[in-house]
C-alpha cells in the first residue's frame, strides 16, 4: 500500500518537473531571428548628354498663303461672250498677254465708226469755213480801200454822202460775216475735241471687249462661259498672280523677343524689330515636308484681342518656280503653312529637350547612378527645346524618361539614348520634329 501511494505522488510531480524544465530550457534552446537582406531595385531610365553648341533662336507661327496680286476679271462693257480660250480652265497657269475671253464688239465698232464719220464731217465744215473766211477777208480789205477812196472824194465835194454811208454799211456786214466764220471755226474745233474724247472712250470700250492677262496668273474660278450675256460689272473669272505669295503668320506676344534681341540693328536702320529676320515657309504633309525661303515684309499693325498674338507677314518669291507634279506642289492660295523665323546664332549654349524640364528642374544622373534633382535657369525656350542659362554642365547626364515618383537619390539603371540626342540635334537644325519622334519611340517600346 505504501508503494502505491509513493508511485501516485511521483506521477503527479513528473508533469510539473517537465513543465519547469521546458520553461527553464526553452529560452536557451531558441535560435535568434534571422535578418532579411533588403535589395534596392534600380529604375530603368534613358539619358542623353545635353548639347553644347551654337543655336539660332527661332519662333514658329502658322498662317495661310495668299497671293500679293490677284485679278478679278470684271466685265467693263456689256455684251454676249463670243469666244473663250481653251486655256481658260481652273488651275491653268496663263502667261502675261494671253487673250482669254472676248465679248461681242460689233456695237462698239459701230460707235467708233459713227464718231469717225462725225469727225470727217467736222473736218469738211472746218475746211469750208476757212475757205469762206479767206474770201471774206479779201472782200473786207477791198471795202476798206474803197471807203478810203470815197472819203477823199467826199472831202473834195465830188461824192455824195449816201454813197459813202452805203460802203460803210457793206463793211459792217463783212465784219459780221467774218465774226460768224471765226465763231464757226471755234465751235467746230470744240466739237472736234469732244469727238476725239468720245473716240478715245469708244476705243477703250472696244479694247475692253477682250480679256487679256495683265501678268502671269493661275485661274482660280470661272463664272461666265461662251454664249452667255455679260452685264457691265459682272465678274467673269478670278485669277491669282504667280510671282509672289505672302503669309500672315501669328506669333504669341513675347515669342519673338529672343530673335529680335539676337539681331544687331544699326542705328541708321529704319526697320528695327522683326524685319530682316530669316524666314522659312514650311508645308508638312503625311509623307514629306516642302520648304520655301521667305523674307519678312512687315508686321501687323495690331495685336489680336482674343488670342493675344501678333501677325508677321512674310513673302515668298516665285512660289511656282520649283513645283514638280507629285513631288513638290506650288504654294497656292489658302495653303495652311508653318512659318519659322530665325535670329542670329548665339554662342555655345546648353540645350535640352523642353519636356525634360519639370517646373524649372531637371533630372540628372550622378556618379553613383542615383537621381539628382537640380534647379535650372532657362534663358529662352523654343517649341521643342530649351536653352539653359545655368544649372547643367555639358558633360552631365540628363534623364529624359518620366519618373513617377521622382525621389532625390533613388537608384537608376541608365540607358544611353543616342537616337534621342541625334534627333535633338536635327531638331535644332530644323530638319526633324523631335517631340513626335520621341513619342513614336515611347509608343514602340510600350
Amino acid at each position: 500500500m505504501y508503494l502505491n501511494q509513493w508511485f501516485k505522488r511521483v506521477v503527479i510531480f513528473i508533469p510539473v518537473a517537465i513543465g519547469i524544465a521546458v520553461v527553464v530550457l526553452a529560452p536557451k534552446l531558441k535560435s535568434p531571428p534571422q535578418k532579411n537582406r533588403v535589395t534596392e531595385i534600380a529604375t530603368k531610365v534613358r539619358f542623353i548628354k545635353p548639347l553644347h553648341q551654337e543655336v539660332s533662336p527661332k519662333a514658329v507661327g502658322y498662317g495661310t498663303s495668299e497671293p500679293i496680286k490677284s485679278w478679278e476679271a470684271i466685265a467693263e462693257v456689256s455684251g454676249r461672250i463670243v469666244w473663250v480660250s481653251e486655256d481658260l480652265r481652273e488651275g491653268n497657269i496663263i502667261p502675261k498677254g494671253t487673250e482669254l475671253l472676248r465679248i461681242d464688239d460689233s456695237e462698239y465698232r459701230l460707235a467708233l465708226s459713227q464718231i469717225d464719220a462725225q469727225l470727217n464731217t467736222s473736218s469738211v465744215k472746218t475746211g469750208a469755213a476757212r475757205r469762206s473766211l479767206t474770201i471774206e477777208k479779201r472782200s473786207h480789205a477791198l471795202l476798206q480801200k474803197e471807203i478810203a477812196r470815197q472819203q477823199k472824194l467826199k472831202s473834195k465835194g465830188l461824192l455824195a454822202a449816201s454813197i459813202l454811208e452805203k460802203a460803210e454799211r457793206d463793211l459792217i456786214n463783212v465784219d459780221s460775216i467774218l465774226q460768224n466764220l471765226n465763231n464757226t471755226l471755234s465751235i467746230n474745233e470744240a466739237e472736234k475735241e469732244t469727238l476725239k474724247v468720245q473716240r478715245e472712250q469708244a476705243e477703250l470700250d472696244l479694247a475692253r471687249t477682250r480679256m487679256i492677262a495683265p501678268f502671269d496668273v493661275r485661274i482660280v474660278s470661272i463664272t461666265a462661259y461662251e454664249a452667255h450675256f455679260a452685264s457691265k460689272g459682272q465678274r467673269l473669272f478670278n485669277a491669282d498672280a504667280t510671282d509672289t505669295t505672302e503669309i500672315e503668320a501669328r506669333f504669341p506676344i513675347g515669342q519673338l523677343r529672343p530673335l529680335i534681341a539676337s539681331k544687331e540693328t544699326p542705328q541708321t536702320d529704319k526697320h528695327p524689330g522683326a524685319l530682316g529676320l530669316d524666314a522659312i515657309v514650311r508645308l508638312r504633309t503625311s509623307t514629306h515636308t516642302i520648304e520655301w525661303k521667305a523674307k519678312v515684309e512687315r508686321v501687323a499693325g495690331q495685336i489680336d484681342r482674343q488670342t493675344q498674338t501678333i501677325g508677321v507677314i512674310v513673302v515668298v518669291d516665285d512660289p511656282y518656280g520649283k513645283a514638280r507634279p507629285g513631288q513638290r506642289p506650288p504654294l497656292i492660295r489658302n495653303t495652311f503653312v508653318e512659318v519659322e523665323l530665325r535670329g542670329n546664332p548665339k554662342g555655345k549654349q546648353i540645350i535640352v529637350p523642353i519636356f525634360a524640364i519639370h517646373e524649372n528642374k531637371v533630372y540628372l544622373l550622378d556618379k553613383e547612378k542615383r537621381l539628382d534633382i537640380r534647379k535650372v535657369k532657362v534663358a529662352f525656350t523654343q517649341d521643342r527645346y530649351a536653352v539653359l542659362a545655368e544649372g547643367v554642365m555639358p558633360e552631365e547626364k540628363l534623364v529624359i524618361s518620366d519618373l513617377i515618383p521622382a525621389i532625390q537619390g533613388m537608384l537608376l539603371e541608365p540607358i544611353a539614348d543616342k537616337k534621342a540626342r541625334k534627333m535633338l540635334m536635327m531638331e535644332i537644325s530644323g530638319r526633324e520634329t523631335f517631340v513626335q519622334k520621341i513619342k513614336d519611340q515611347k509608343e514602340s517600346k510600350k
